[in-house]
């Protein structure tokens, strides 16, 4: 009996099926309340969400991460018997480890992850777990000649007294959290809407998506 579940758990079939499930989950849960803007699904760790979200508004997310979790198993256990197998190509295995180096770093994200959302007038600050404050120095905007605004940017203080600039699609990375400028007013006076975010994650995604991507490489390569 154990024998014949180990095979079930590292066979393909069912890593194609608890895809299709991870695909079908995510399209139905995109039409459910829990997905909605005023649900607050993007505004805090996923984990903590998961927490205080009642379940009828979280059970496709439920769903979708016990799969997941059955996927990751699948994708260690094909890569064990692949082991045992003399001669077979390194490329299934780096994409195995890719996928399963991106599904630890949402992992990590969704445990400690952050996001903040704050609206700083000129020498308003942003505070830091260590004490330190970054302040607003300046908000400044670039108006077209038809009276249109084309661009905005704050400058930003850190300690030490460098000053570095945010624009939109271009934001500072500060002690592992990234500042980034949504937008500005300068009426009645000039207010800058700042995004904090922590991607504790971020790195080991970036590495698990090169061993995906060098996998599928090298198995288009073979193919040829």
């Amino acid at each position: 009996m154990l024998k014949n579940l180990y095979t079930r758990l590292c066979s393909l079939n069912l890593g194609l099926w608890l895809m299709s499930g991870v695909m079908l989950a995510l399209a139905v849960g995109s039409f459910s309340r829990g997905s909605s803007e005023s649900a607050g699904l993007n505004d805090m760790p996923l984990l903590l969400w998961l927490q205080k979200a009642p379940l009828s508004f979280s059970w496709w997310l439920w769903l979708t991460v016990a799969l997941i979790a059955l996927l990751c198993l699948n994708a260690l256990l094909c890569s064990i018997e692949a082991l045992r197998s003399k001669g077979r190509s390194i490329a299934p295995h780096l994409m195995h480890l890719g996928f399963l180096l991106v599904v630890l770093a949402h992992l990590f994200s969704a445990y400690g992850g952050f996001k903040q959302t704050l609206q700083l007038g000129e020498g308003g600050s942003i505070g830091f777990p260590d004490g330190e404050r970054v302040r607003v120095e300046r908000i400044t905007t670039e108006v077209t000649s038809m009276g249109m605004m084309s661009g905005y940017r704050a400058d930003l203080r850190l300690e030490g007294g460098r000053v570095s600039g945010i624009e939109p699609n271009s934001p500072l990375f500060h002690k592992g959290y990234g500042i980034y400028l949504k937008h500005v007013e300068l009426t009645p006076a000039p207010v800058a809407l700042v995004e904090i975010h922590r991607e504790p994650g971020a790195l080991l995604a970036l590495l698990g998506a090169l061993f995906f991507t060098g996998g599928n490489l090298m198995l288009l390569a073979r193919r040829k």
